[in-house]
């Protein structure tokens, strides 16, 4: 339920995120679905903190996805923006190739790269 498409895409979940991207646990334990699994808070954490989907805070409250290294955020910018505009920022000869573009929330965008190394450059 973690997963970026979903987060994405699920108004309750986007909702319940802080600036850092970061839903309290307890919200996810109160999911219809992870309630029919198990109720056992120890383990709901446990399983957040193996699974390499997520990254679970330092006191064990809250949880975010872990995006793929070669994703950028670009904040601040509205979802009014057409996405040409978007794609444009890395139309140079130095940057390298945009796999895909889109609008994630709150005024942010995801902007993928091939790869780890791309994304950085």
């Amino acid at each position: 339920c973690l997963f970026r498409e979903n987060l994405s895409k699920d108004l309750y979940l986007m909702s319940q995120m802080d600036s850092d991207q970061f839903v309290p646990i307890w919200t996810i334990a109160n999911m219809e679905g992870i309630k029919k699994l198990t109720t056992d808070m120890d383990l709901i954490l446990e399983v957040l903190r193996s699974s390499p989907m997520v990254q679970v805070d330092e006191r064990g409250e809250k949880v975010r996805p872990n995006h793929k290294r070669c994703i950028i955020i670009l904040r601040e910018i509205p979802e009014t923006t057409p996405i040409e505009e978007v794609k444009a920022l890395f139309k140079n000869e130095n940057c390298p190739k945009v796999i895909s573009c889109e609008f994630a929330h709150n005024n942010n965008w995801y902007v993928t790269f091939q790869s780890d190394t791309d994304a950085q450059q």
